[in-house]
């Protein structure tokens, strides 16, 4: 795949992992807005096509054939791999983020309030995060897991197809993008003040991991899971 102006970025993170930094270091979404071509993506960030351009197509030539091909690995190793890295991920960095919370709210909210925005946020995208990991772990993954071996697979009545809980989850994503950014905004793009203490440091560079790491779980499965999953459904995959 060559990489144009009118490519799009999901294509390119899903073809091309490597240039994934890069599209994170300019703040190109390429899970949740992945479907934007990459002229349209650079325009949203005001950002010079031409040389983002140029550093992709380095990215590109240097890519390497990954050791598993997500794109072609049983949709169960792909779930599996979802749950055993992102979804443990998230759930010890929301641990380690309430613990530094809590120290920087007792220690700094009296002079910064707007630590308690943060941490109002913060609370509302981790309890929404474990509700979603819940559904996906025990309702939509195993179902998933059972699309490619012919074995009866089952969803709930409540859900007509698999697109049904799809859709859901791919909302829950956009919400959870929503307010990662709204945390971005909160942090002045994580940024502590000159004076701030290690602690406070240590949160800020904690809810950018968690951030980063969300975008990579998205990914994965706006791009390549759910898609393959809903053409295996229908037959076509």
């Amino acid at each position: 795949m060559v990489i144009t102006s009118e490519t799009q970025v999901r294509d390119i993170a899903v073809e091309y992992p490597t240039t994934i930094p890069v599209l994170e270091r300019l703040g190109i979404d390429f899970c949740c807005g992945g479907k934007h071509t990459l002229a349209e993506a650079c325009t949203k960030r005001d950002v010079n096509l031409a040389p983002v351009l140029e550093e992709l197509e380095h990215q590109q030539r240097q890519t390497n054939t990954p050791d598993v091909q997500w794109q072609k690995a049983p949709l169960k190793e792909l779930a599996d791999y979802i749950v055993g890295k992102h979804h443990a991920f998230t759930r010890n960095q929301i641990q380690l983020i309430g613990g530094l919370m809590a120290k920087v709210e007792a220690r700094h909210g009296e002079h910064h309030p707007e630590v308690f925005q943060i941490s109002k946020v913060f609370a509302v995208v981790s309890a929404e995060l474990a509700h979603h990991f819940v559904c996906e772990e025990t309702i939509l993954f195993p179902y998933i897991g059972k699309l490619e071996g012919n074995r009866q697979a089952a969803l709930p009545p409540m859900f007509g197809s698999v697109e049904q809980p799809i859709t859901r989850m791919m909302a829950d994503h956009d919400q959870a993008g929503e307010e990662l950014r709204e945390l971005r905004g909160l942090t002045g793009n994580y940024t502590p003040p000159t004076a701030a203490c290690p602690t406070w440091r240590a949160l800020y560079r904690a809810l950018e991991d968690l951030e980063q790491d969300l975008h990579q779980h998205i990914h994965l499965e706006n791009n390549i899971l759910f898609p393959r999953a809903l053409a295996q459904a229908k037959g076509t995959a």
